[in-house]
């Protein structure tokens, strides 16, 4: 009896952890990190010159108020967000300072895409400025 209270115990706690990571995963806003891909892409050519990964930071805020950092590339960011069909989803408009390649600095608009099932968020970002050698992006996979 003892070791089935244990075991019913146990399991209920674990459903109660997995849940709670769960639920962070269907809303946008709080601490994120992971690994940021920065590249160059062509309408003609597709990717120009290898991308860069670096690890990196994002918070949004719950008024909406974003605010990042990717060190290894010398990048800040700073921006605004709004859910995006539902409230696990961002719309985000930023904007990357003090990069180290200069063709990524300047205003970013993308979208955030929660996966709660896989713990995971995805953030694919662009340009909105034109360069001759195409258009900078930035894309992230970040997790709590």
């Amino acid at each position: 009896m003892r070791f089935s209270l244990l075991v019913a115990v146990a399991v209920s706690s674990s459903t109660m952890v997995a849940q709670s990571q769960a639920q962070e995963y269907l809303h946008y806003q709080g601490a994120w990190s992971g690994s940021f891909l920065f590249f160059v892409t062509q309408q003609d050519t597709g990717a120009q010159g290898p991308p860069e990964v670096f690890a990196g930071t994002l918070q949004i805020e719950f008024d909406g108020a974003v605010r990042g950092a990717v060190p290894e590339a010398a990048c800040t960011l700073t921006g605004s967000s709004m859910d995006y069909i539902t409230p696990a989803n961002a719309s985000i408009d930023l904007v990357a300072r003090g990069c180290r390649d200069a063709r990524f600095n300047g205003h970013f608009v993308g979208k955030l895409i929660n996966n709660p099932v896989l713990k995971y968020a995805s953030i694919r970002l662009s340009s909105m400025r034109s360069l001759d050698t195409g258009t900078a992006q930035i894309s992230a996979i970040i997790r709590r």
